[in-house]
């Protein structure tokens, strides 16, 4: 078989058998978040491989580190920034990108690309997939226009869905129209598992004593991730366990609510013990360097900042949302009410108090997570979507003990 030659923007090379796959991935930005983190993952995973040449557009223009890492790769970056979501200037160029990176599949992620991506796809002909990563919007308010353009666009012919769970599947039913989703886990990369010695280094950094128990939360500050709540739920901690300390790790720029969040505090009297770090680049040293993951959420879908933590060992207590649940059964992991303080501090001062059982936990979640969740298995699911519902099966041989996940039929929670 003769070699294939493909030549588009930033790219020229020959291949032996089928011609790769050229993927486009979109998303609204490289700022924070499991759906970023799951853009890099996929990127790294897929670096070197000739089966597959990724480009990725971001509707921003942001320099954040996840751009840098991305752009470490390899990767082909194309930044996109616009006024808003009806900004016809952007679509037009977003449309313009993918012909000239002739890209003959687009996944997106994140409610803006997948509007936009939806519409673009169904322009130029383009098999097109988004993935649905909340059961909700993480948004207070969505403009009436806005909802309308993102619904008319989940039920246009041919976009097809993925959803990060059942819980997500089930809770988008009403949202994505007649056909249904396949369902394929979050995965989470070896490559967040802190280096040794990150754990005493970020400690004298952070200045924590040896008998300090750290709490951490990842997360934006954002209204789904009621931070309030877990200030609250902190002050009863620390009444019984005066060594306790918060860390905060997460975007910030909802200042109203930031604000609120430093009244709050104040209020509480909670001081020096909560520390808002903001967003950092070095999560993993910050996992390795605490003690306790510990989350407040309303809502959530399948959080990729979970398994984050559960790679790098950190027993969970968590609100009993999204796939929280399924993830963390039978580890040991403590599930709690959402909207409820006086319960999350109850478990985490179990944590805490029960002799071996954060240990424990700790081991039970890290292996569960490097193995159930890992890259390879999520990698090859979604090759075999592509491969699926694509235009082209010819460069791709999906594997026999992975099959790709099936279409599940629309369903409506009672």
């Amino acid at each position: 078989m003769k070699a294939a030659k493909i030549d588009f923007p930033g790219h020229a090379l020959a291949v032996h058998g089928p011609a790769p796959l050229r993927l486009g991935y979109m998303i609204d930005t490289l700022l924070t978040g499991g759906a970023e983190r799951l853009v890099l993952t996929f990127a790294e995973a897929v670096r070197g491989r000739a089966d597959i040449t990724l480009t990725v557009f971001v509707l921003s223009d942001l320099d954040t580190p996840f751009l840098q890492r991305l752009r470490e790769t390899g990767t082909e970056v194309v930044l996109l920034p616009g006024r808003n979501l009806a900004d016809f200037g952007r679509f037009r160029r977003l449309v313009a990108a993918l012909r000239a990176y002739r890209i003959e599949y687009l996944h997106a992620h994140l409610a803006s690309s997948s509007t936009l991506g939806a519409y673009a796809s169904r322009l130029l002909g383009i098999p097109f997939i988004t993935t649905i990563h909340n059961v909700k919007p993480s948004v207070r308010r969505i403009r009436p226009g806005r909802r309308l353009l993102q619904g008319m666009a989940m039920r246009l012919p041919g976009v097809n869905k993925i959803a990060v769970g059942e819980a997500v599947a089930v809770a988008a039913a009403g949202e994505i129209g007649r056909a249904g989703c396949r369902v394929v886990p979050n995965a989470v990369s070896e490559n967040v598992v802190a280096p040794f010695g990150a754990r005493a280094r970020l400690r004298r950094e952070l200045g924590l004593g040896h008998d300090q128990v750290a709490l951490v939360c990842v997360g934006a500050i954002i209204g789904q991730k009621a931070h309030e709540v877990l200030l609250d739920a902190f002050a009863a901690i620390r009444a019984q366990a005066p060594q306790a300390v918060l860390l905060l790790v997460g975007d910030a720029r909802d200042t109203p609510r930031f604000e609120a969040l430093l009244a709050q505090a104040g209020q509480l009297g909670l001081g020096d013990e909560l520390r808002f770090l903001g967003m950092r680049s070095d999560i993993p040293e910050v996992l390795a360097a605490s003690d306790i993951l510990v989350s407040s959420s309303h809502w959530e879908g399948a959080p990729v900042s979970l398994l984050e933590a559960m790679a790098n060992g950190l027993p969970p207590v968590v609100t009993d949302v999204g796939e929280n649940a399924l993830v963390l059964e039978g580890t040991g992991a403590i599930l709690v009410r959402p909207r409820d303080p006086e319960a999350l501090a109850r478990g985490v001062l179990e944590m805490i108090e029960t002799e071996g059982l954060a240990e424990r936990t700790g081991l039970a979640v890290r292996e569960r997570a490097l193995g159930r969740y890992g890259v390879t298995t999520w990698v090859e699911r979604l090759l075999a979507i592509y491969a699926e519902t694509g235009h082209r099966s010819d460069w791709h041989r999906a594997r026999a003990d992975i099959p790709a996940p099936s279409l599940q039929p629309r369903r409506v929670p009672r």
